[in-house]
Order: C-alpha cells, then structure tokens, then sequence
C-alpha cells in the first residue's frame, strides 16, 4: 500500500478504493439473487464489521502513539539543539563562532528537510549536507579537545551526541509506519463487508443512499488513518512550530 502511494495520489487512490466497495456492494447485491438460498448472514456481516472497526481502532491507536512520538521528537530536538548552542559558547574563538555559524545553518537544514520529506531527490540532498555538517561539528570538537577541560569537554560532547541522537530517532520514526499485513486486512475486510452488506435478498432495489454512506465514510476512515501514518504526505503534519521558534532565536543570538 505504502509502494502505491509513492506512484499514485492520494485523492485518485481513494477515488479508487470507493469504486472497488461499490463493485463489492453490487457483486453481493447480484449473489443474493442469484444464490438466495444461502440465506440470513445478518450475523455474519455484524461479525465482519466487528473485525473491521477492531482493526481500524487497533490501527488508529498505533498511528496516533507515533504522531505523537514524532511531534515530542521535535520538541526533543529544538531543546537539544538549543543546548548544544548554549554550551558552544566554552569554546574558544574563531571556533566558537564558526560551530554556532554551523549550528545555525544545520537547523535551517533540518527544517528545509521536512519541507521537502515527500521529494526523495532534495531530501537526500539535504540529509547529506546535515550528516555533513554533523562530521564537520565533531571533527572540530574532537581538535580542540586536548585544550578544553575535561568538564566543558564532557559537557559539549554529551549536548552534540544529544542532537545527532534525536537526528537518527526521528529519520527512524519517519520510517515507522503501519505494518502492509494490517493494511492488507483492513481492505480485505472491508471489501468483504462491502459484499455482505449487499447481499440482501429480499430487497428489489439497491439501497443506493446506504451504500453511498457506507462507502463514503469509510473511505474516508481509511484515508484519514493513511494521513495520520503518513509523516510526509496528506494534511495532518507534525507542527515544526519548536523548531521555528529556535530557528529564530538563534538568528538573534551572536
């Protein structure tokens, strides 16, 4: 599912998937004049759409728990790069100068990133540049090191660990997302409904306004799920509003 999505858009996707429950509504409509004889499935279709609704919550809970890690991730790193620059201030001059200069430039890069996350070509570019910002931050620290105290020099190690930890914490949360197996089994189980609640064999006509409804909303469920999963796409982003904030509070700061 998350492969279809690289290649096509979300809306014709949904577009889609709504065309697909219609034909599973009409195939169950048409069976159930066709084989009348299977009888009263009202038990069934209640059961699948029990085993639909626990997989849409079960998956609703898991995307919800990593939005929000990735919006503390966030949070997690505006504190980390701003105590990173704060601790910058032990070094000597140029260094201290030229390593803040860089800080400054790594957090514009890290917020240009998530502006481009959903274009793999620029947001590979510009991870390179952060990585190689970070090596150049280290190798800078690693050279002064025999004239820093073992305090300060302790300090302003554990503060750049600190930001290159966060970086990886959030790539890797970025990549975590539902599981295709639960996906799988979410349109599954809703294509099948789709056929259960059609087959009514003692209608004479479709239920067209029912149907609508049906596959309306839970389309909608399905996509809304997708959005929340989704870090890169949709409409539901995590605020980079922490971010921002230190973005230009640093401007401000020599």
């Amino acid at each position: 599912m998350m492969e279809i999505l690289d290649v096509i858009p979300v809306r014709p996707l949904a577009l889609m998937v709504m065309g697909l429950l219609f034909l599973s509504l009409e195939a169950g409509y048409r069976l159930s004049h066709r084989r009348p004889e299977l009888g009263d499935v009202s038990a069934l279709q209640a059961s699948v759409l029990g085993l639909v609704a626990l997989l849409l919550a079960f998956s609703f809970s898991m995307a919800a728990d990593r939005y929000s890690l990735r919006r503390a991730l966030v949070v997690k790193e505006a504190n980390a790069i701003g105590t990173l620059y704060l601790r910058l201030g032990f070094l000597p001059e140029p260094s201290r100068g030229e390593t803040r200069a860089w800080l400054r430039r790594y957090t514009d890069l890290r917020l240009e990133g998530h502006e481009v996350a959903n274009e793999p070509a620029a947001f590979a570019k510009l991870l390179q540049e952060s990585e190689s910002l970070q090596s150049e931050l280290w190798a800078r620290l690693e050279a002064l090191a025999p004239q820093m105290e073992a305090p300060v020099l302790i300090l302003v190690t554990q503060a750049m660990n600190d930001v290159f930890d966060v970086a990886d914490e959030r790539l890797s949360a970025a990549h975590n997302l539902i599981p295709p197996t639960i996906l799988a089994l979410l349109l599954i189980g809703m294509f099948g409904s789709g056929v259960l609640l059609g087959y009514r064999p003692e209608a004479r006509v479709r239920g067209v306004l029912s149907w609508a409804l049906f596959v309306v909303i839970l389309t909608a469920v399905m996509f809304t799920l997708l959005d929340l999963d989704l870090p890169t796409r949709g409409r539901i982003r995590v605020d980079q509003g922490p971010l921002r904030s230190l973005q230009e509070s640093l401007r401000t700061r020599p």
